[in-house]
C-alpha cells in the first residue's frame, strides 16, 4: 500500500460523522481516516519515538488496534470516549504518544541511578528521544512549563547534554534533591506536551 492514500470521501466529513462511521468498522471512511487524514501525525510520531513496529504501516495497524479494541472493564473501546473537545486527528495523536510511552517502557529497563538511596527512574520517551524532536519545538513546550526551575533542570539536563551529577552541580542541588526534582520536571514536561498535542 502507497502512503498515505487520499481521503476524498471523507474531506468534507465532520469528526461527528467520522467517528459512527469508524465505530460502525465501515472500510472506505476507516481506510481514509487511518491511512489518509491521520497519516501525517502518524508517521511523525512514528518517525520520532521507539515502538516495537518495524515499519509506519505496523505502527498505523498497532494504533488502530488501541483505539478500537474493548477495554476489559469498561467493555467500550477508546474511541467511544471521545469527547470532540479537539479534532480526532489530534486525539488519535495523544493516543499513539500513549502508546509509544507504554512500549518504551516495556523495551527499556530501569535506569538505575547511582545514588545511596537506591532512587530509580525511567526516561519517558518524550524526553529520552529528544535528540529526535525538533529543538524549536522542545523550547516552545519549556517555555509553557510553569515552574521555571524544572525548565532549566530539562533544558540543562536534555538540550544542553549534560549528566545528573553535571545539572545537579549548576542547579545547587545535592543528589537526593535533584532526582526528586527530576522527576517532577519531566512529569511537568510530559503533562505540558500531551495537553499541547490534544488542542
Amino acid at each position: 500500500m502507497k502512503l498515505p492514500i487520499p481521503y476524498p470521501y471523507i474531506a468534507s466529513w465532520a469528526d461527528t460523522r467520522i467517528v459512527p462511521s469508524l465505530l460502525r468498522y465501515e472500510q472506505l471512511p476507516t481506510a481514509e481516516f487511518f491511512y489518509g487524514k491521520a497519516y501525517p501525525i502518524l508517521k511523525s510520531l512514528y518517525d520520532r519515538y521507539t515502538t516495537d513496529c518495524t515499519e509506519v504501516l505496523d505502527f498505523i495497524h498497532e494504533i488502530y488496534i488501541d483505539i478500537m479494541r474493548p477495554r476489559a472493564i469498561k467493555k467500550r473501546c477508546k474511541l467511544e470516549t471521545f469527547n470532540y473537545k479537539c479534532a480526532l486527528h489530534n486525539w488519535v495523536g495523544v493516543v499513539a504518544i500513549r502508546y509509544c510511552y507504554a512500549c518504551f517502557k516495556r523495551r527499556i529497563p530501569t535506569e538505575e541511578l547511582s545514588d545511596s538511596e537506591g532512587f530509580s527512574t525511567a526516561e519517558p520517551s518524550i524526553l529520552t528521544n529528544m535528540d529526535r524532536l525538533n529543538h524549536e519545538d522542545v523550547e516552545a513546550i519549556l517555555k509553557m512549563m510553569p515552574n521555571e526551575r524544572y525548565r532549566k533542570l530539562i533544558r540543562l539536563r536534555y538540550l544542553d547534554g549534560l549528566d545528573n551529577e553535571e545539572t545537579a552541580r549548576e542547579m545547587g542541588m545535592n543528589m537526593e534533591n535533584y532526582y526528586n526534582k527530576h522527576r517532577l520536571a519531566k512529569v511537568q514536561y510530559v503533562q505540558v506536551y500531551l495537553k499541547e498535542m490534544s488542542r
